[in-house]
Formats: C-alpha cells, sequence, structure tokens
C-alpha cells in the first residue's frame, strides 16, 4: 500500500471486505498510512541526524 496504492488488485480489495466493514477498512488504511508516515519520518531522521545506522 505505501508504494503504489493505487495499484491495490480487486481481488486483495474483496478479500479485505470479506473481513473488515467500511469503518475497520478505513482505519486499517489510516494506521498503514500513519506506519508508512513515521517510517519515511524516521529513515529521513537518520540521514538528516547523521546516525551511525546511515554511514
Amino acid at each position: 500500500m505505501s508504494a503504489e496504492s493505487h495499484a491495490i488488485d480487486a481481488e486483495l480489495i474483496a478479500e479485505l471486505r470479506s473481513h473488515f466493514n467500511e469503518t475497520e477498512l478505513a482505519e486499517l488504511i489510516l494506521v498503514c498510512g500513519q506506519a508508512n508516515l513515521n517510517n519515511r519520518a524516521g529513515n529521513a531522521a537518520k540521514q538528516l541526524l547523521g546516525s551511525p545506522d546511515s554511514r
């Protein structure tokens, strides 16, 4: 979802809808989006702040 969110196939959407209602799907999307944002911000911070892992 974080790389190509517009390319999620119809089979996956159908499978998700068989397990989650619309509100739950919305929450799932928001949680995934927040995790993606946190990961990207964390990666940028390592690069900007010179973390030993980024060298």
